[in-house]
């Protein structure tokens, strides 16, 4: 097969452009590998989307759970100073945040005209720390602060950017964000060092940073204080034991004394009869109980497959053999290797296990995360889209490749990738020689079958080549064709990584969920 020598590239979206239920407006901003759009939802309502390629975050095997887990955080934020996170997601090889739009001018552009007003600045910081403060508790560090990602319209402060930071590709300290709050309100408090208390609190953060105060929590009351807000009171002050005047107190005693006198010239109260004694109550023995024998401790393989779906650059397998599980596929790239060792290591048990992985390039990770959505789809079906591999999964020089396709329960259209070593696509289906891409509920095909003789069949048959590697075989199974045209039978995989996302973002919102399967072939001499 001719190769071509194109690096593999990230696919990003495009203004324009449908993402699941968003259709981009235009590009309002960029973080590194984010894109923040103005979009509209399905209602016609403006919200802002942040983007990110599915590939940036697989660069991290962790990176992808992680997103969902901050994400999820963030959704659960409730303050006058956050837009509220409305969505988020994967889409056609992308992770999204969609939050209600805010819109203003930045609080950057504003300290540009001059320093806020004594009555502006205690204020903001108030706003602004209160929102750190309830992120912080909810375990969401926002970790790009400063004044440029906070609006400002008098007092009244909006922080933005929680959508950003939930797809960040690295864990984020909250140490950092208040170290950010602290240079903040130095920024915002230059210049009113003759108000109370002021100068004494900008000495202390210049002398010890961000260590002065390890919450935002803890600055927030530092900062209202000057003001003469109110702060959380002290713990109150022990109360008093009342003081009685001298004479009541004799008089209680008197009367106290008064009663005793009383009742010790009583004669003592008659004891009642004795009761008559009560019988010894008899035990009936209880029926032995047979024990019952203890369901043998079954391995974790439920669990442990489970965490391991959550790596989208591994296609791994967890069964048991004599009691011990086994963790078997391949990997794109060594810190997805020790992400599926680590959670392994973390889940076993006790058990013992092992492991049988074959590493393949990171850059594998790119077509994975494409279609990561896809592939979560198809493991959770009854009947799912099946590729089995002649002879697979290794191959050597000359062999020829052979695929048995079967459909899943329902009819579907294919789209059938091999990506190379070298950063090329060859599309085995459609071909020049074969365009019959639709396949019916449960249905079989093969491809690339040979005749007896081993010669080729009818219509294409491909055989391994230089170089050689760990190669990707992508099948792709929707309800329509997934391009209008056919597209060339070999070509740089960037460009088509490029049009795949476009193209599983054109596909209607009601239509039968994309799916996918994909597999390593190691390929040698």
């Amino acid at each position: 097969m001719r190769r071509y020598g194109t690096a593999i590239e990230t696919a990003t979206v495009k203004d324009g452009q449908q993402l699941g239920r968003y259709r981009l407006l235009d590009l309002i901003g960029r973080d590194g590998d984010a894109r923040l759009h103005r979009a509209l939802d399905t209602n016609g309502q403006a919200v802002a989307l942040w983007t990110v390629p599915l590939a940036c975050l697989c660069a991290d095997a962790a990176g992808l759970e992680r997103f969902r887990r901050m994400a999820s955080a963030a959704a659960r934020l409730s303050h006058p100073a956050i837009p509220a996170i409305l969505a988020s997601g994967e889409h056609a090889g992308t992770a999204f945040v969609a939050t209600t739009l805010a819109e203003g001018r930045t609080l950057a552009a504003r300290l540009a005209d001059g320093p806020l007003e004594w009555d502006e600045a205690v204020p903001t910081l108030d706003r602004v720390l209160s929102a750190l403060s309830t992120a912080h508790r909810a375990g969401v560090v926002h970790g790009a602060l400063n004044a440029d990602s906070i609006l400002h319209a008098g007092p009244v402060a909006v922080v933005t950017g929680f959508g950003r930071a939930a797809l960040s590709t690295a864990p984020a300290d909250r140490r950092a964000d208040v170290t950010a709050a602290a240079r903040l309100t130095e920024r915002l408090l230059a210049g009113h060092d003759e108000r109370p208390g002021v100068a004494a609190l900008l000495a202390r953060l210049r002398d010890e940073g961000a260590g002065a105060f390890p919450e935002a929590g803890d600055l927030r009351r530092a900062v209202t204080a000057l003001g003469g807000a109110p702060v959380p009171p002290a713990a109150a002050a022990p109360v008093r034991a009342r003081r009685w005047p001298l004479w009541l107190g004799g008089v209680a005693l008197m009367g106290a004394l008064a009663a005793v006198a009383v009742l010790m010239s009583r004669p003592p109260p008659s004891l009642p009869p004795a009761l008559p004694p009560v019988p010894a109550m008899t035990e009936e023995a209880a029926p032995e109980q047979t024990p019952q024998p203890m369901a043998p401790r079954q391995p974790p393989v439920a669990a442990v497959s489970e965490a391991l779906r959550s790596i989208p650059c591994a296609l791994v397998s967890v069964e048991t053999t004599g009691g011990r599980l086994l963790v078997s596929g391949a990997v794109a790239g060594d810190r997805v290797e020790t992400a599926v060792r680590e959670t392994v290591e973390a889940l076993a048990g006790g058990w013992d296990h092992g492991f049988d992985l074959a590493r393949a390039d990171a850059r594998f990770c790119t077509p994975l995360g494409s279609v990561a959505t896809a592939l979560d789809a198809n493991r959770g079906l009854a009947e799912p889209l099946t590729v089995t591999v002649q002879d697979g999964p290794g191959l050597d020089d000359g062999d020829p490749l052979v695929l048995e396709i079967r459909a899943p329960a329902r009819p579907v259209q294919l789209q059938v990738d091999y990506f190379t070593i070298d950063g090329s696509v060859v599309h085995l289906l459609p071909n020049p020689s074969d365009s019959a891409i639709a396949l019916a509920a449960g249905a079989s095909r093969r491809l690339g079958e040979r005749k007896e003789d081993g010669k080729p069949g009818i219509g294409r048959s491909w055989t391994i080549g230089p170089p050689y590697g760990t190669e990707m075989l992508l099948t792709i199974a929707t309800a329509a064709p997934l391009f209008p045209t056919q597209r060339p039978e070999q070509e740089p995989a960037a460009d088509y990584l490029s049009a795949l996302a476009d193209a599983l973002a054109r596909l209607p919102d009601d239509a039968p969920a994309a799916l996918a399967d994909a597999r390593f072939i190691k390929t040698g001499p």
